[in-house]
């Protein structure tokens, strides 16, 4: 998020909430996050410790699956199983003709 809209955002919440208010808004918000980064950390290391194989969690980070790289890999690069799919198609249409 850009600084512009969390300023927005935070004059928008003050206005609404109000000055007194929102302080404790804040708080009880880092408060909320600090927990959720508690039970992530937690998580990770109780998956690890249960599978008992160190895990590399950049490999699983959802933010790398762009779907318009993911569009253009696929548009660009044949799959191998279309590939066999016309291979296939081409051995039953030529076992169909007569031999001579």
């Amino acid at each position: 998020m850009d600084a512009e809209k969390l300023i927005v955002i935070g004059i928008v919440a003050a206005v609404f909430v109000g000055p007194h208010c929102l302080v404790g808004l804040a708080q009880q918000l880092a408060g909320f996050v600090r927990q959720l980064r508690h039970w992530a950390e937690s998580t990770k290391a109780q998956v690890e410790e249960e599978i008992g194989v160190e895990i590399d969690w950049s490999e699983l980070d959802p933010r790398r699956y762009d779907p318009r790289r993911i569009i253009r890999d696929a548009l660009t690069h044949p799959s191998s199983a279309s590939e066999s799919g016309e291979r296939a198609s081409a051995a039953t249409s030529s076992a169909g003709e007569p031999q001579a």
